[in-house]
């Protein structure tokens, strides 16, 4: 594993560490998303507040690859995160997705 590590220059160890983090972060984010039932303003804030910080680690660690890692296409992703969290956020409103449903003819 040490040969390994000195042919690909310790690359396998910071990307076994992103790995990590990442994991890591994904379970913390999973257990604050904020319950369906809390104020609507409340869990808007609460969810841009986490998308922001999630765009965050989307720019910074493909950053620690190098510049040439970081494309167009992450800074966009990240750009679009807490955009996707306020509709994630209207569509889980209880009131919305029934007047959806009314107007494709559920009850």
């Amino acid at each position: 594993m040490l040969i390994g590590l000195l042919a690909l220059r310790f690359k396998v160890a910071v990307t076994a560490l992103l790995g990590a983090f990442a994991c890591g972060a994904i379970y913390v984010f999973k257990g604050m998303i904020p319950s369906r039932h809390d104020s609507f303003w409340s869990r808007v804030f609460t969810s841009v507040f986490l998308s922001i910080m999630l765009a965050s680690l989307v720019l910074i660690l493909p950053g620690t690859f190098g510049p040439q890692a970081l494309g167009r296409n992450a800074q966009q992703a990240a750009a679009a995160l807490p955009l996707m969290a306020i509709c994630f956020e209207v569509l889980r409103t209880p009131r919305v997705i029934t007047g959806i449903l009314r107007c494709f003819g559920y009850r």
